[in-house]
């Protein structure tokens, strides 16, 4: 893609004297009246993108003028922002999941980012998509995620074309497990919904432009009672189990004791450090039924309401961050697809891993942004637990989680 300038062209006087207007208050003015700009931006990340950040806001800084610090937030980094914005502190950019842009645009502690139709045209479509809410877009997108199917290919050398066939090759290699993907007690509502979504079950209601409507809940759709009516089944048969959880789903597989993982790019490290030979490919759907659409996940910046130097966080976001220079960085340093489709063209050249997590994501759709979203995880989860354990019918797990979800949203 043609690269953009950074200089300080880019921002005219008037934009510093704006910046200035909103920027620090210590000093003062040539006139007295306005607080001379700080020339600081301040960006909190998770520990993943912090030391890449680190490094590579150093041409930002040289290009522009502006002193660019980058702070790390372990685990918190959402409710740290919240807090502190609410306190009108905190950083100018925010850099973090596409799914916070629903609450965050909501609670008004960010700002809508402008990109041009050339800019747009530049990212993957549903990567700016995640980031829209209200017809805005809240956020600049750099990577984008999913579960797949991994597969040890000496033990099942073919990639199953159906989840019946998963099952079968999971049984026929012998392994201790038939598949490994994490659920734990209660339950997981990331890692189900691919299944979930094949027999045409939904969580909210789309009106076919991306908008979702909370008040229409599909979980006992008849799609989505049909799904935890097979999770039952699937319980029962021992291919799901809630004892697989965060602390033995990866570790089962890199020991052998299954085939079969689904997970993602995360997982990589593990299964590569333990010398397998393997093969990411699409989670197959049911037979007769649809394809299984994975949670797609995107990670972007964020301006803050309370930036201190907004004209300049824009500036940052908007530019800066579509660099594919910038985006290999971040991939590189995630394992994750870049948003942006000429740095996605050159990380996936090469890589079947990525190649093969992008085809799992294929029929994928972005995780829901909307608040309402806060009132699934729970009520989805244990449903999908009480069912894998027999401990309720599939009809009566998705009934009680879609009531559960029901009563959550119209009480918030």
């Amino acid at each position: 893609m043609r690269r953009r300038t950074l200089g300080i062209t880019a921002v005219s006087a008037a934009a510093l004297g704006a910046a200035a207007a909103c920027g620090s208050d210590d000093g003062d003015s040539a006139g007295g009246d306005t607080p001379e700009f700080s020339g600081e931006l301040v960006i909190w990340a998770d520990e993943t993108r912090t030391p890449v950040l680190k490094e590579f806001v150093k041409n930002f800084e040289q290009e522009v003028g502006v002193k660019v610090t980058v702070e790390e937030h372990v685990e918190t980094l959402r409710e740290d922002f919240l807090a502190a914005a609410e306190q009108g502190q905190g950083p100018d950019i925010l850099v973090g999941a596409h799914d916070w842009s629903g609450q965050l645009a909501a609670d008004g502690v960010v700002v809508p980012v402008t990109l041009s139709d050339e800019q747009k045209a530049s990212l993957n479509e549903t990567a700016v998509k995640a980031f829209t809410v209200d017809g805005n877009i809240y956020g600049v997108a750099y990577a984008m995620e999913n579960i797949g199917l991994i597969r040890n290919t000496d033990l099942v050398p073919d990639a199953p074309v159906t989840f019946e066939e998963l099952v079968a090759a999971g049984k026929a290699a012998g392994t201790q497990e038939v598949l490994t993907v994490e659920t734990g007690v209660d339950g997981n509502a990331y890692n189900a919904y691919p299944l979930f979504s094949s027999f045409g079950g939904y969580l909210f209601k789309d009106d076919g432009t991306g908008t979702l409507d909370p008040t229409d809940v599909g979980v006992d759709s008849p799609g989505g009672i049909a799904a935890f009516e097979k999770f039952a089944e699937l319980g029962k048969d021992g291919v799901l189990k809630t004892t697989i959880d965060a602390t033995n789903t990866i570790p089962f597989f890199v020991e052998g004791k299954t085939a079969l993982l689904i997970s993602g790019p995360w997982a990589l490290t593990d299964v590569q450090s333990a010398g397998l030979n393997y093969e990411v490919t699409a989670i197959p759907g049911f037979e007769g039924q649809g394809p299984c659409s994975p949670f797609l996940g995107v990670q972007g910046f964020y301006v803050s309401a309370t930036a201190a130097n907004a004209v300049f966080a824009q500036e940052f976001v908007t530019n800066y961050v579509l660099t594919e220079d910038l985006q290999l960085k971040l991939a590189e340093a995630g394992g994750r697809l870049p948003a942006l489709t000429a740095a996605a063209e050159a990380f996936a050249a090469d890589n079947a891993d990525v190649q093969g997590f992008a085809l799992a994501g294929e029929n994928g759709v972005p995780m829901p942004n909307i608040p309402a979203m806060n009132a699934v995880w729970e009520p989805f989860g244990r449903a999908q637990a009480d069912a894998i354990d027999q401990a309720a019918t599939g009809e009566e797990a998705a009934t009680t989680a879609a009531q559960a979800i029901r009563d959550a949203v119209a009480s918030s």
